[in-house]
């Protein structure tokens, strides 16, 4: 029961990260429409915060116990704290975005790095965390980081087909984002239950 629950975590974050994309070109749209200029600049935002989010996930995994632990619960407050940003005051930042920028590459830029890129980046620098939370209960280091990013992606393409063709037509953009934050802080708080380290031997 344990192992499934860790996998349906790790699927979830899957799906909290690509469903997010599409919820983020929702809120995009009204204020600078829906071109291969936008898509162009919200992957390459997703992708940049998968990267960075992987570098961040990595270290966190390698440092000892206690630091470990309060990287963990930094990189999860920072994804529930930007994600509710995002559902609360994402139009109206938007709408002061669009205002203030009148070229539309600057205002894609500060719109995608203000209201995704770090929530993105936090929730993905739990994927190394996962891998080495299987490694450390016997699995082989190549299975591990396998398995687990074999389910993410399973995650990602339920994310995108979930939020495409049965949340956004039938809810509003802005229930989906508070339904999303909601999920992230479920999903987090488990996985911080899972992933607490080992005291450290050394530490008195």
């Amino acid at each position: 029961m344990s192992r499934l629950l860790f996998y349906s975590l790790v699927t979830v974050l899957g799906i909290l990260s690509m469903g997010f994309q599409l919820l983020a070109s929702r809120l995009l749209n009204p204020h600078f429409g829906s071109s291969l200029i936008v898509w162009s600049w919200l992957i390459s935002t997703f992708l940049a915060a998968f990267s960075l989010g992987s570098i961040i996930g990595g270290w966190i995994s390698d440092a000892p116990a206690r630091p470990r632990r309060r990287a963990q619960l930094t990189v999860a407050a920072l994804a529930i704290g930007s994600l509710a940003f995002t559902a609360f005051f994402g139009r109206l930042a938007l709408d002061r975005i669009e205002l203030a920028f009148t070229e539309l590459t600057p205002g894609l830029l500060v719109s995608c790095l203000g209201l995704f890129f770090l929530p993105v980046t936090m929730l993905s620098s739990f994927g190394p965390q996962c891998v080495q939370h299987l490694a450390a209960q016997g699995t082989p280091p190549g299975q591990a980081s396998g398995l687990v990013y074999g389910v993410s992606t399973l995650g990602n393409i339920a994310g995108v087909m979930l939020t495409a063709f049965v949340l956004i037509p039938h809810f509003p953009v802005s229930t989906l984002l508070y339904g999303w934050l909601g999920v992230a802080v479920g999903c987090l708080g488990c996985l911080l239950v899972m992933l607490r380290p080992p005291a450290d031997p050394a530490t008195p």
